[in-house]
């Protein structure tokens, strides 16, 4: 079995784009379909966040019960996928490579009156489909805004990390020049991938610092550093850093009211993002709830190559709360059904009159 570092990624919405860390090939074994499903079963017990939340007796009987028929590892995902959706954190889920997804086609194939796991289909945010940052100016009145969109992160190398992080920079970097009023944070559909280079893409907005986040379970925390165009996870003192920004970071003066944009797709490491925003100054949340996957998760590689992506910890914010459920916004809206010019999107306009109303009252207060 190997255990992998930390993952940040989302696996359910776009399972395509995931980048685990499964072999690219499968290696088929003679293992005992039984034996299998107990060691997967027992991994979850030993490791998965909610594990002391969880009816283990009922559970593995379930799965054998589902995995009555196996011939082989194949013949269990499902069971496999059952005892993972039973854990309840919205997060953990299974990976197969494609010689491993063909095997189980055959499998179930033998035998079609095995019982599928049920996979809930709700409805995406119409924010999904964003796939770049990007950025403008929105004015209110004789004062200007920057809006700032921060999408999902896939990278398949460092090159892609950096280019990321430092595309977003120097979408602050723009907006700055006019020195906006505030800041708008669009978040709404970022379903999660890396959070490092987002992290570090918003971190002249977000403000530096050794612990904008953490990373918590019963036993241990790690935190969330941002510090001039580079970020961290600190765990016991020792900081494992991440590719810095390219060129000179750029570094926006003050703490500038900020509103963040979220709903019911913002997830993972969108949700981490989110997070690491809540306890800081001048800033109010505008949306949905997120998608109630704010965990961190780590791969466990069974014997067949297949992998588990298991969620051992839950994210919270720099004041140590734990968003196990997601994230509330402050001021909530219905599900939006399209994406709508920010002229006419309620959530925008919203933004945009607590973000007037704070600097007019910023302004009095001078």
């Amino acid at each position: 079995m190997h255990r992998s570092i930390r993952m940040m990624f989302i696996s359910f919405v776009f399972p395509a784009l995931c980048l685990g860390q499964a072999p690219t090939t499968a290696v088929v074994t003679k293992t005992d379909p039984i034996a299998y499903l107990n060691r997967a079963i027992d991994i979850m017990q030993t490791q998965a966040l909610r594990r002391n939340l969880v009816d283990w007796p009922k559970i593995r009987a379930t799965a054998l019960t589902m995995a009555a028929h196996a011939e082989n590892p194949a013949g269990t995902y499902d069971a496999i996928r059952f005892a993972l959706a039973s854990l309840g954190d919205h997060h953990s889920s299974l990976h197969l490579t494609p010689a491993l997804e063909a095997l189980e086609a055959q499998e179930k194939a033998k035998h079609p009156s095995a019982n599928p796991v049920a996979i809930s289909h709700e409805s995406f945010s119409p924010y999904v489909g964003r796939y770049e940052p990007e950025g403008h100016l929105e004015r209110r009145g004789d004062r200007s805004f920057g809006y700032v969109v921060v999408t999902r992160c896939f990278p398949e190398n460092d090159r892609q990390f950096v280019a990321f992080e430092s595309k977003l920079q120097k979408i602050l970097a723009e907006l700055d020049q006019s020195r906006p009023a505030g800041w708008i944070v669009d978040l709404r559909g970022n379903v999660g991938g890396n959070m490092w280079p987002m992290l570090t893409g918003i971190g002249p907005l977000l403000g530096e610092g050794d612990n904008l986040g953490e990373f918590t379970d019963s036993a241990h925390v790690s935190t969330w550093r941002y510090r001039d165009g580079v970020a961290a996870e600190l765990d016991g003192g020792k900081a494992s850093p991440y590719p810095a920004v390219e060129g000179a970071p750029y570094h926006i003066s003050g703490t500038p009211n900020v509103a963040v944009l979220i709903d019911r797709n913002t997830g993972s490491s969108g949700d981490a993002i989110a997070i690491a925003f809540r306890g800081r100054p001048n800033t109010r949340f505008f949306g949905e709830h997120t998608q109630r996957d704010s965990t961190a998760n780590q791969t466990f590689e069974l014997s067949d190559g297949a992998t588990m992506w298991l969620t051992v910890s839950v994210q919270a914010d720099r004041t140590g709360k734990q968003y196990i459920d997601g994230l509330s916004p402050d001021e909530e809206f219905p599900a939006a059904t399209r994406v709508m010019p920010p002229s006419s999107d309620p959530v925008v306009q919203a933004a945009l009159d607590w973000l007037s109303r704070s600097t007019e009252q910023s302004m009095t207060e001078r």
